[in-house]
Protein backbone atom coordinates (compact mmCIF):
# COMPACT_ATOMS: atom_id res chain seq x y z
CA UNK A 1 0.00 0.00 0.00
CA UNK A 2 1.23 3.43 -0.93
CA UNK A 3 -0.03 6.96 -0.45
CA UNK A 4 0.88 10.09 -2.36
CA UNK A 5 2.08 13.36 -0.90
CA UNK A 6 -1.39 14.88 -1.34
CA UNK A 7 -2.98 12.14 0.77
CA UNK A 8 -0.28 12.48 3.41
CA UNK A 9 -0.84 16.23 3.63
CA UNK A 10 -4.64 16.44 3.32
CA UNK A 11 -6.15 13.25 4.77
CA UNK A 12 -5.82 12.32 8.44
CA UNK A 13 -4.31 8.97 9.34
CA UNK A 14 -7.58 7.70 10.84
CA UNK A 15 -9.43 8.46 7.57
CA UNK A 16 -6.65 6.80 5.56
CA UNK A 17 -7.03 3.66 7.67
CA UNK A 18 -10.82 3.78 7.31
CA UNK A 19 -10.59 3.97 3.50
CA UNK A 20 -8.00 1.17 3.37
CA UNK A 21 -10.37 -1.01 5.41
CA UNK A 22 -13.22 -0.26 2.99
CA UNK A 23 -11.01 -1.29 0.06
CA UNK A 24 -10.02 -4.49 1.85
CA UNK A 25 -13.65 -5.33 2.62
CA UNK A 26 -14.69 -4.74 -1.00
CA UNK A 27 -11.80 -6.78 -2.40
CA UNK A 28 -12.96 -9.79 -0.39
CA UNK A 29 -15.94 -9.92 -2.75
CA UNK A 30 -16.01 -11.08 -6.38
CA UNK A 31 -15.86 -8.68 -9.33
CA UNK A 32 -13.93 -5.77 -7.93
CA UNK A 33 -12.62 -3.00 -10.16
CA UNK A 34 -9.03 -1.77 -10.11
CA UNK A 35 -10.32 1.74 -9.26
CA UNK A 36 -12.07 2.61 -5.99
CA UNK A 37 -13.60 6.09 -5.79
CA UNK A 38 -14.41 7.70 -2.45
CA UNK A 39 -16.48 10.89 -2.23
CA UNK A 40 -16.18 12.66 1.12
CA UNK A 41 -18.53 15.26 2.54
CA UNK A 42 -18.56 16.97 5.94
CA UNK A 43 -21.83 18.30 7.37
CA UNK A 44 -21.92 19.66 10.91
CA UNK A 45 -21.01 16.55 12.96
CA UNK A 46 -21.49 13.99 10.18
CA UNK A 47 -18.94 12.61 7.76
CA UNK A 48 -20.47 10.96 4.69
CA UNK A 49 -18.35 8.65 2.55
CA UNK A 50 -19.61 7.21 -0.73
CA UNK A 51 -17.56 4.24 -1.99
CA UNK A 52 -17.98 3.54 -5.71
CA UNK A 53 -16.55 1.50 -8.54
CA UNK A 54 -17.45 1.57 -12.22
CA UNK A 55 -17.14 -2.04 -13.45
CA UNK A 56 -19.26 -3.70 -12.26
CA UNK A 57 -21.32 -0.85 -10.87
CA UNK A 58 -21.06 -0.63 -7.09
CA UNK A 59 -22.01 2.07 -4.61
CA UNK A 60 -22.18 2.04 -0.83
CA UNK A 61 -22.67 4.99 1.50
CA UNK A 62 -21.35 5.34 5.03
CA UNK A 63 -22.39 8.02 7.52
CA UNK A 64 -20.33 8.67 10.65
CA UNK A 65 -21.89 10.74 13.41
CA UNK A 66 -20.05 12.66 16.13
CA UNK A 67 -17.44 13.56 13.54
CA UNK A 68 -15.17 16.45 14.48
CA UNK A 69 -14.13 18.58 11.54
CA UNK A 70 -10.43 19.03 11.04
CA UNK A 71 -9.05 22.53 10.59
CA UNK A 72 -7.78 21.60 7.14
CA UNK A 73 -10.24 21.24 4.29
CA UNK A 74 -11.10 17.62 3.60
CA UNK A 75 -10.59 16.44 0.00
CA UNK A 76 -13.88 15.96 -1.85
CA UNK A 77 -12.67 12.84 -3.66
CA UNK A 78 -10.01 10.16 -3.12
CA UNK A 79 -8.94 7.38 -5.49
CA UNK A 80 -7.45 4.01 -4.59
CA UNK A 81 -5.96 2.24 -7.60
CA UNK A 82 -4.84 -1.39 -7.72
CA UNK A 83 -1.72 -1.92 -9.81
CA UNK A 84 -1.29 -5.49 -11.02
CA UNK A 85 2.27 -6.37 -11.98
CA UNK A 86 3.50 -9.76 -13.15
CA UNK A 87 4.41 -11.13 -9.74
CA UNK A 88 2.67 -8.77 -7.32
CA UNK A 89 -0.13 -6.28 -6.94
CA UNK A 90 -0.28 -3.19 -4.77
CA UNK A 91 -2.53 -0.22 -4.09
CA UNK A 92 -1.97 3.51 -4.35
CA UNK A 93 -4.18 6.07 -2.57
CA UNK A 94 -4.16 9.46 -4.28
CA UNK A 95 -6.09 12.65 -4.91
CA UNK A 96 -7.72 13.05 -8.36
CA UNK A 97 -5.36 15.88 -9.28
CA UNK A 98 -2.40 13.52 -8.69
CA UNK A 99 -3.69 10.95 -11.20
Amino acid sequence: RYITRGISEHLSLDLQILLWNMVKERDNQPDTDYLHIFRLQEDENILSITHEQEQPAYKLEYHYTNYEKNQNALPKKVYVIREDDVDLSYYVMLLPEEY
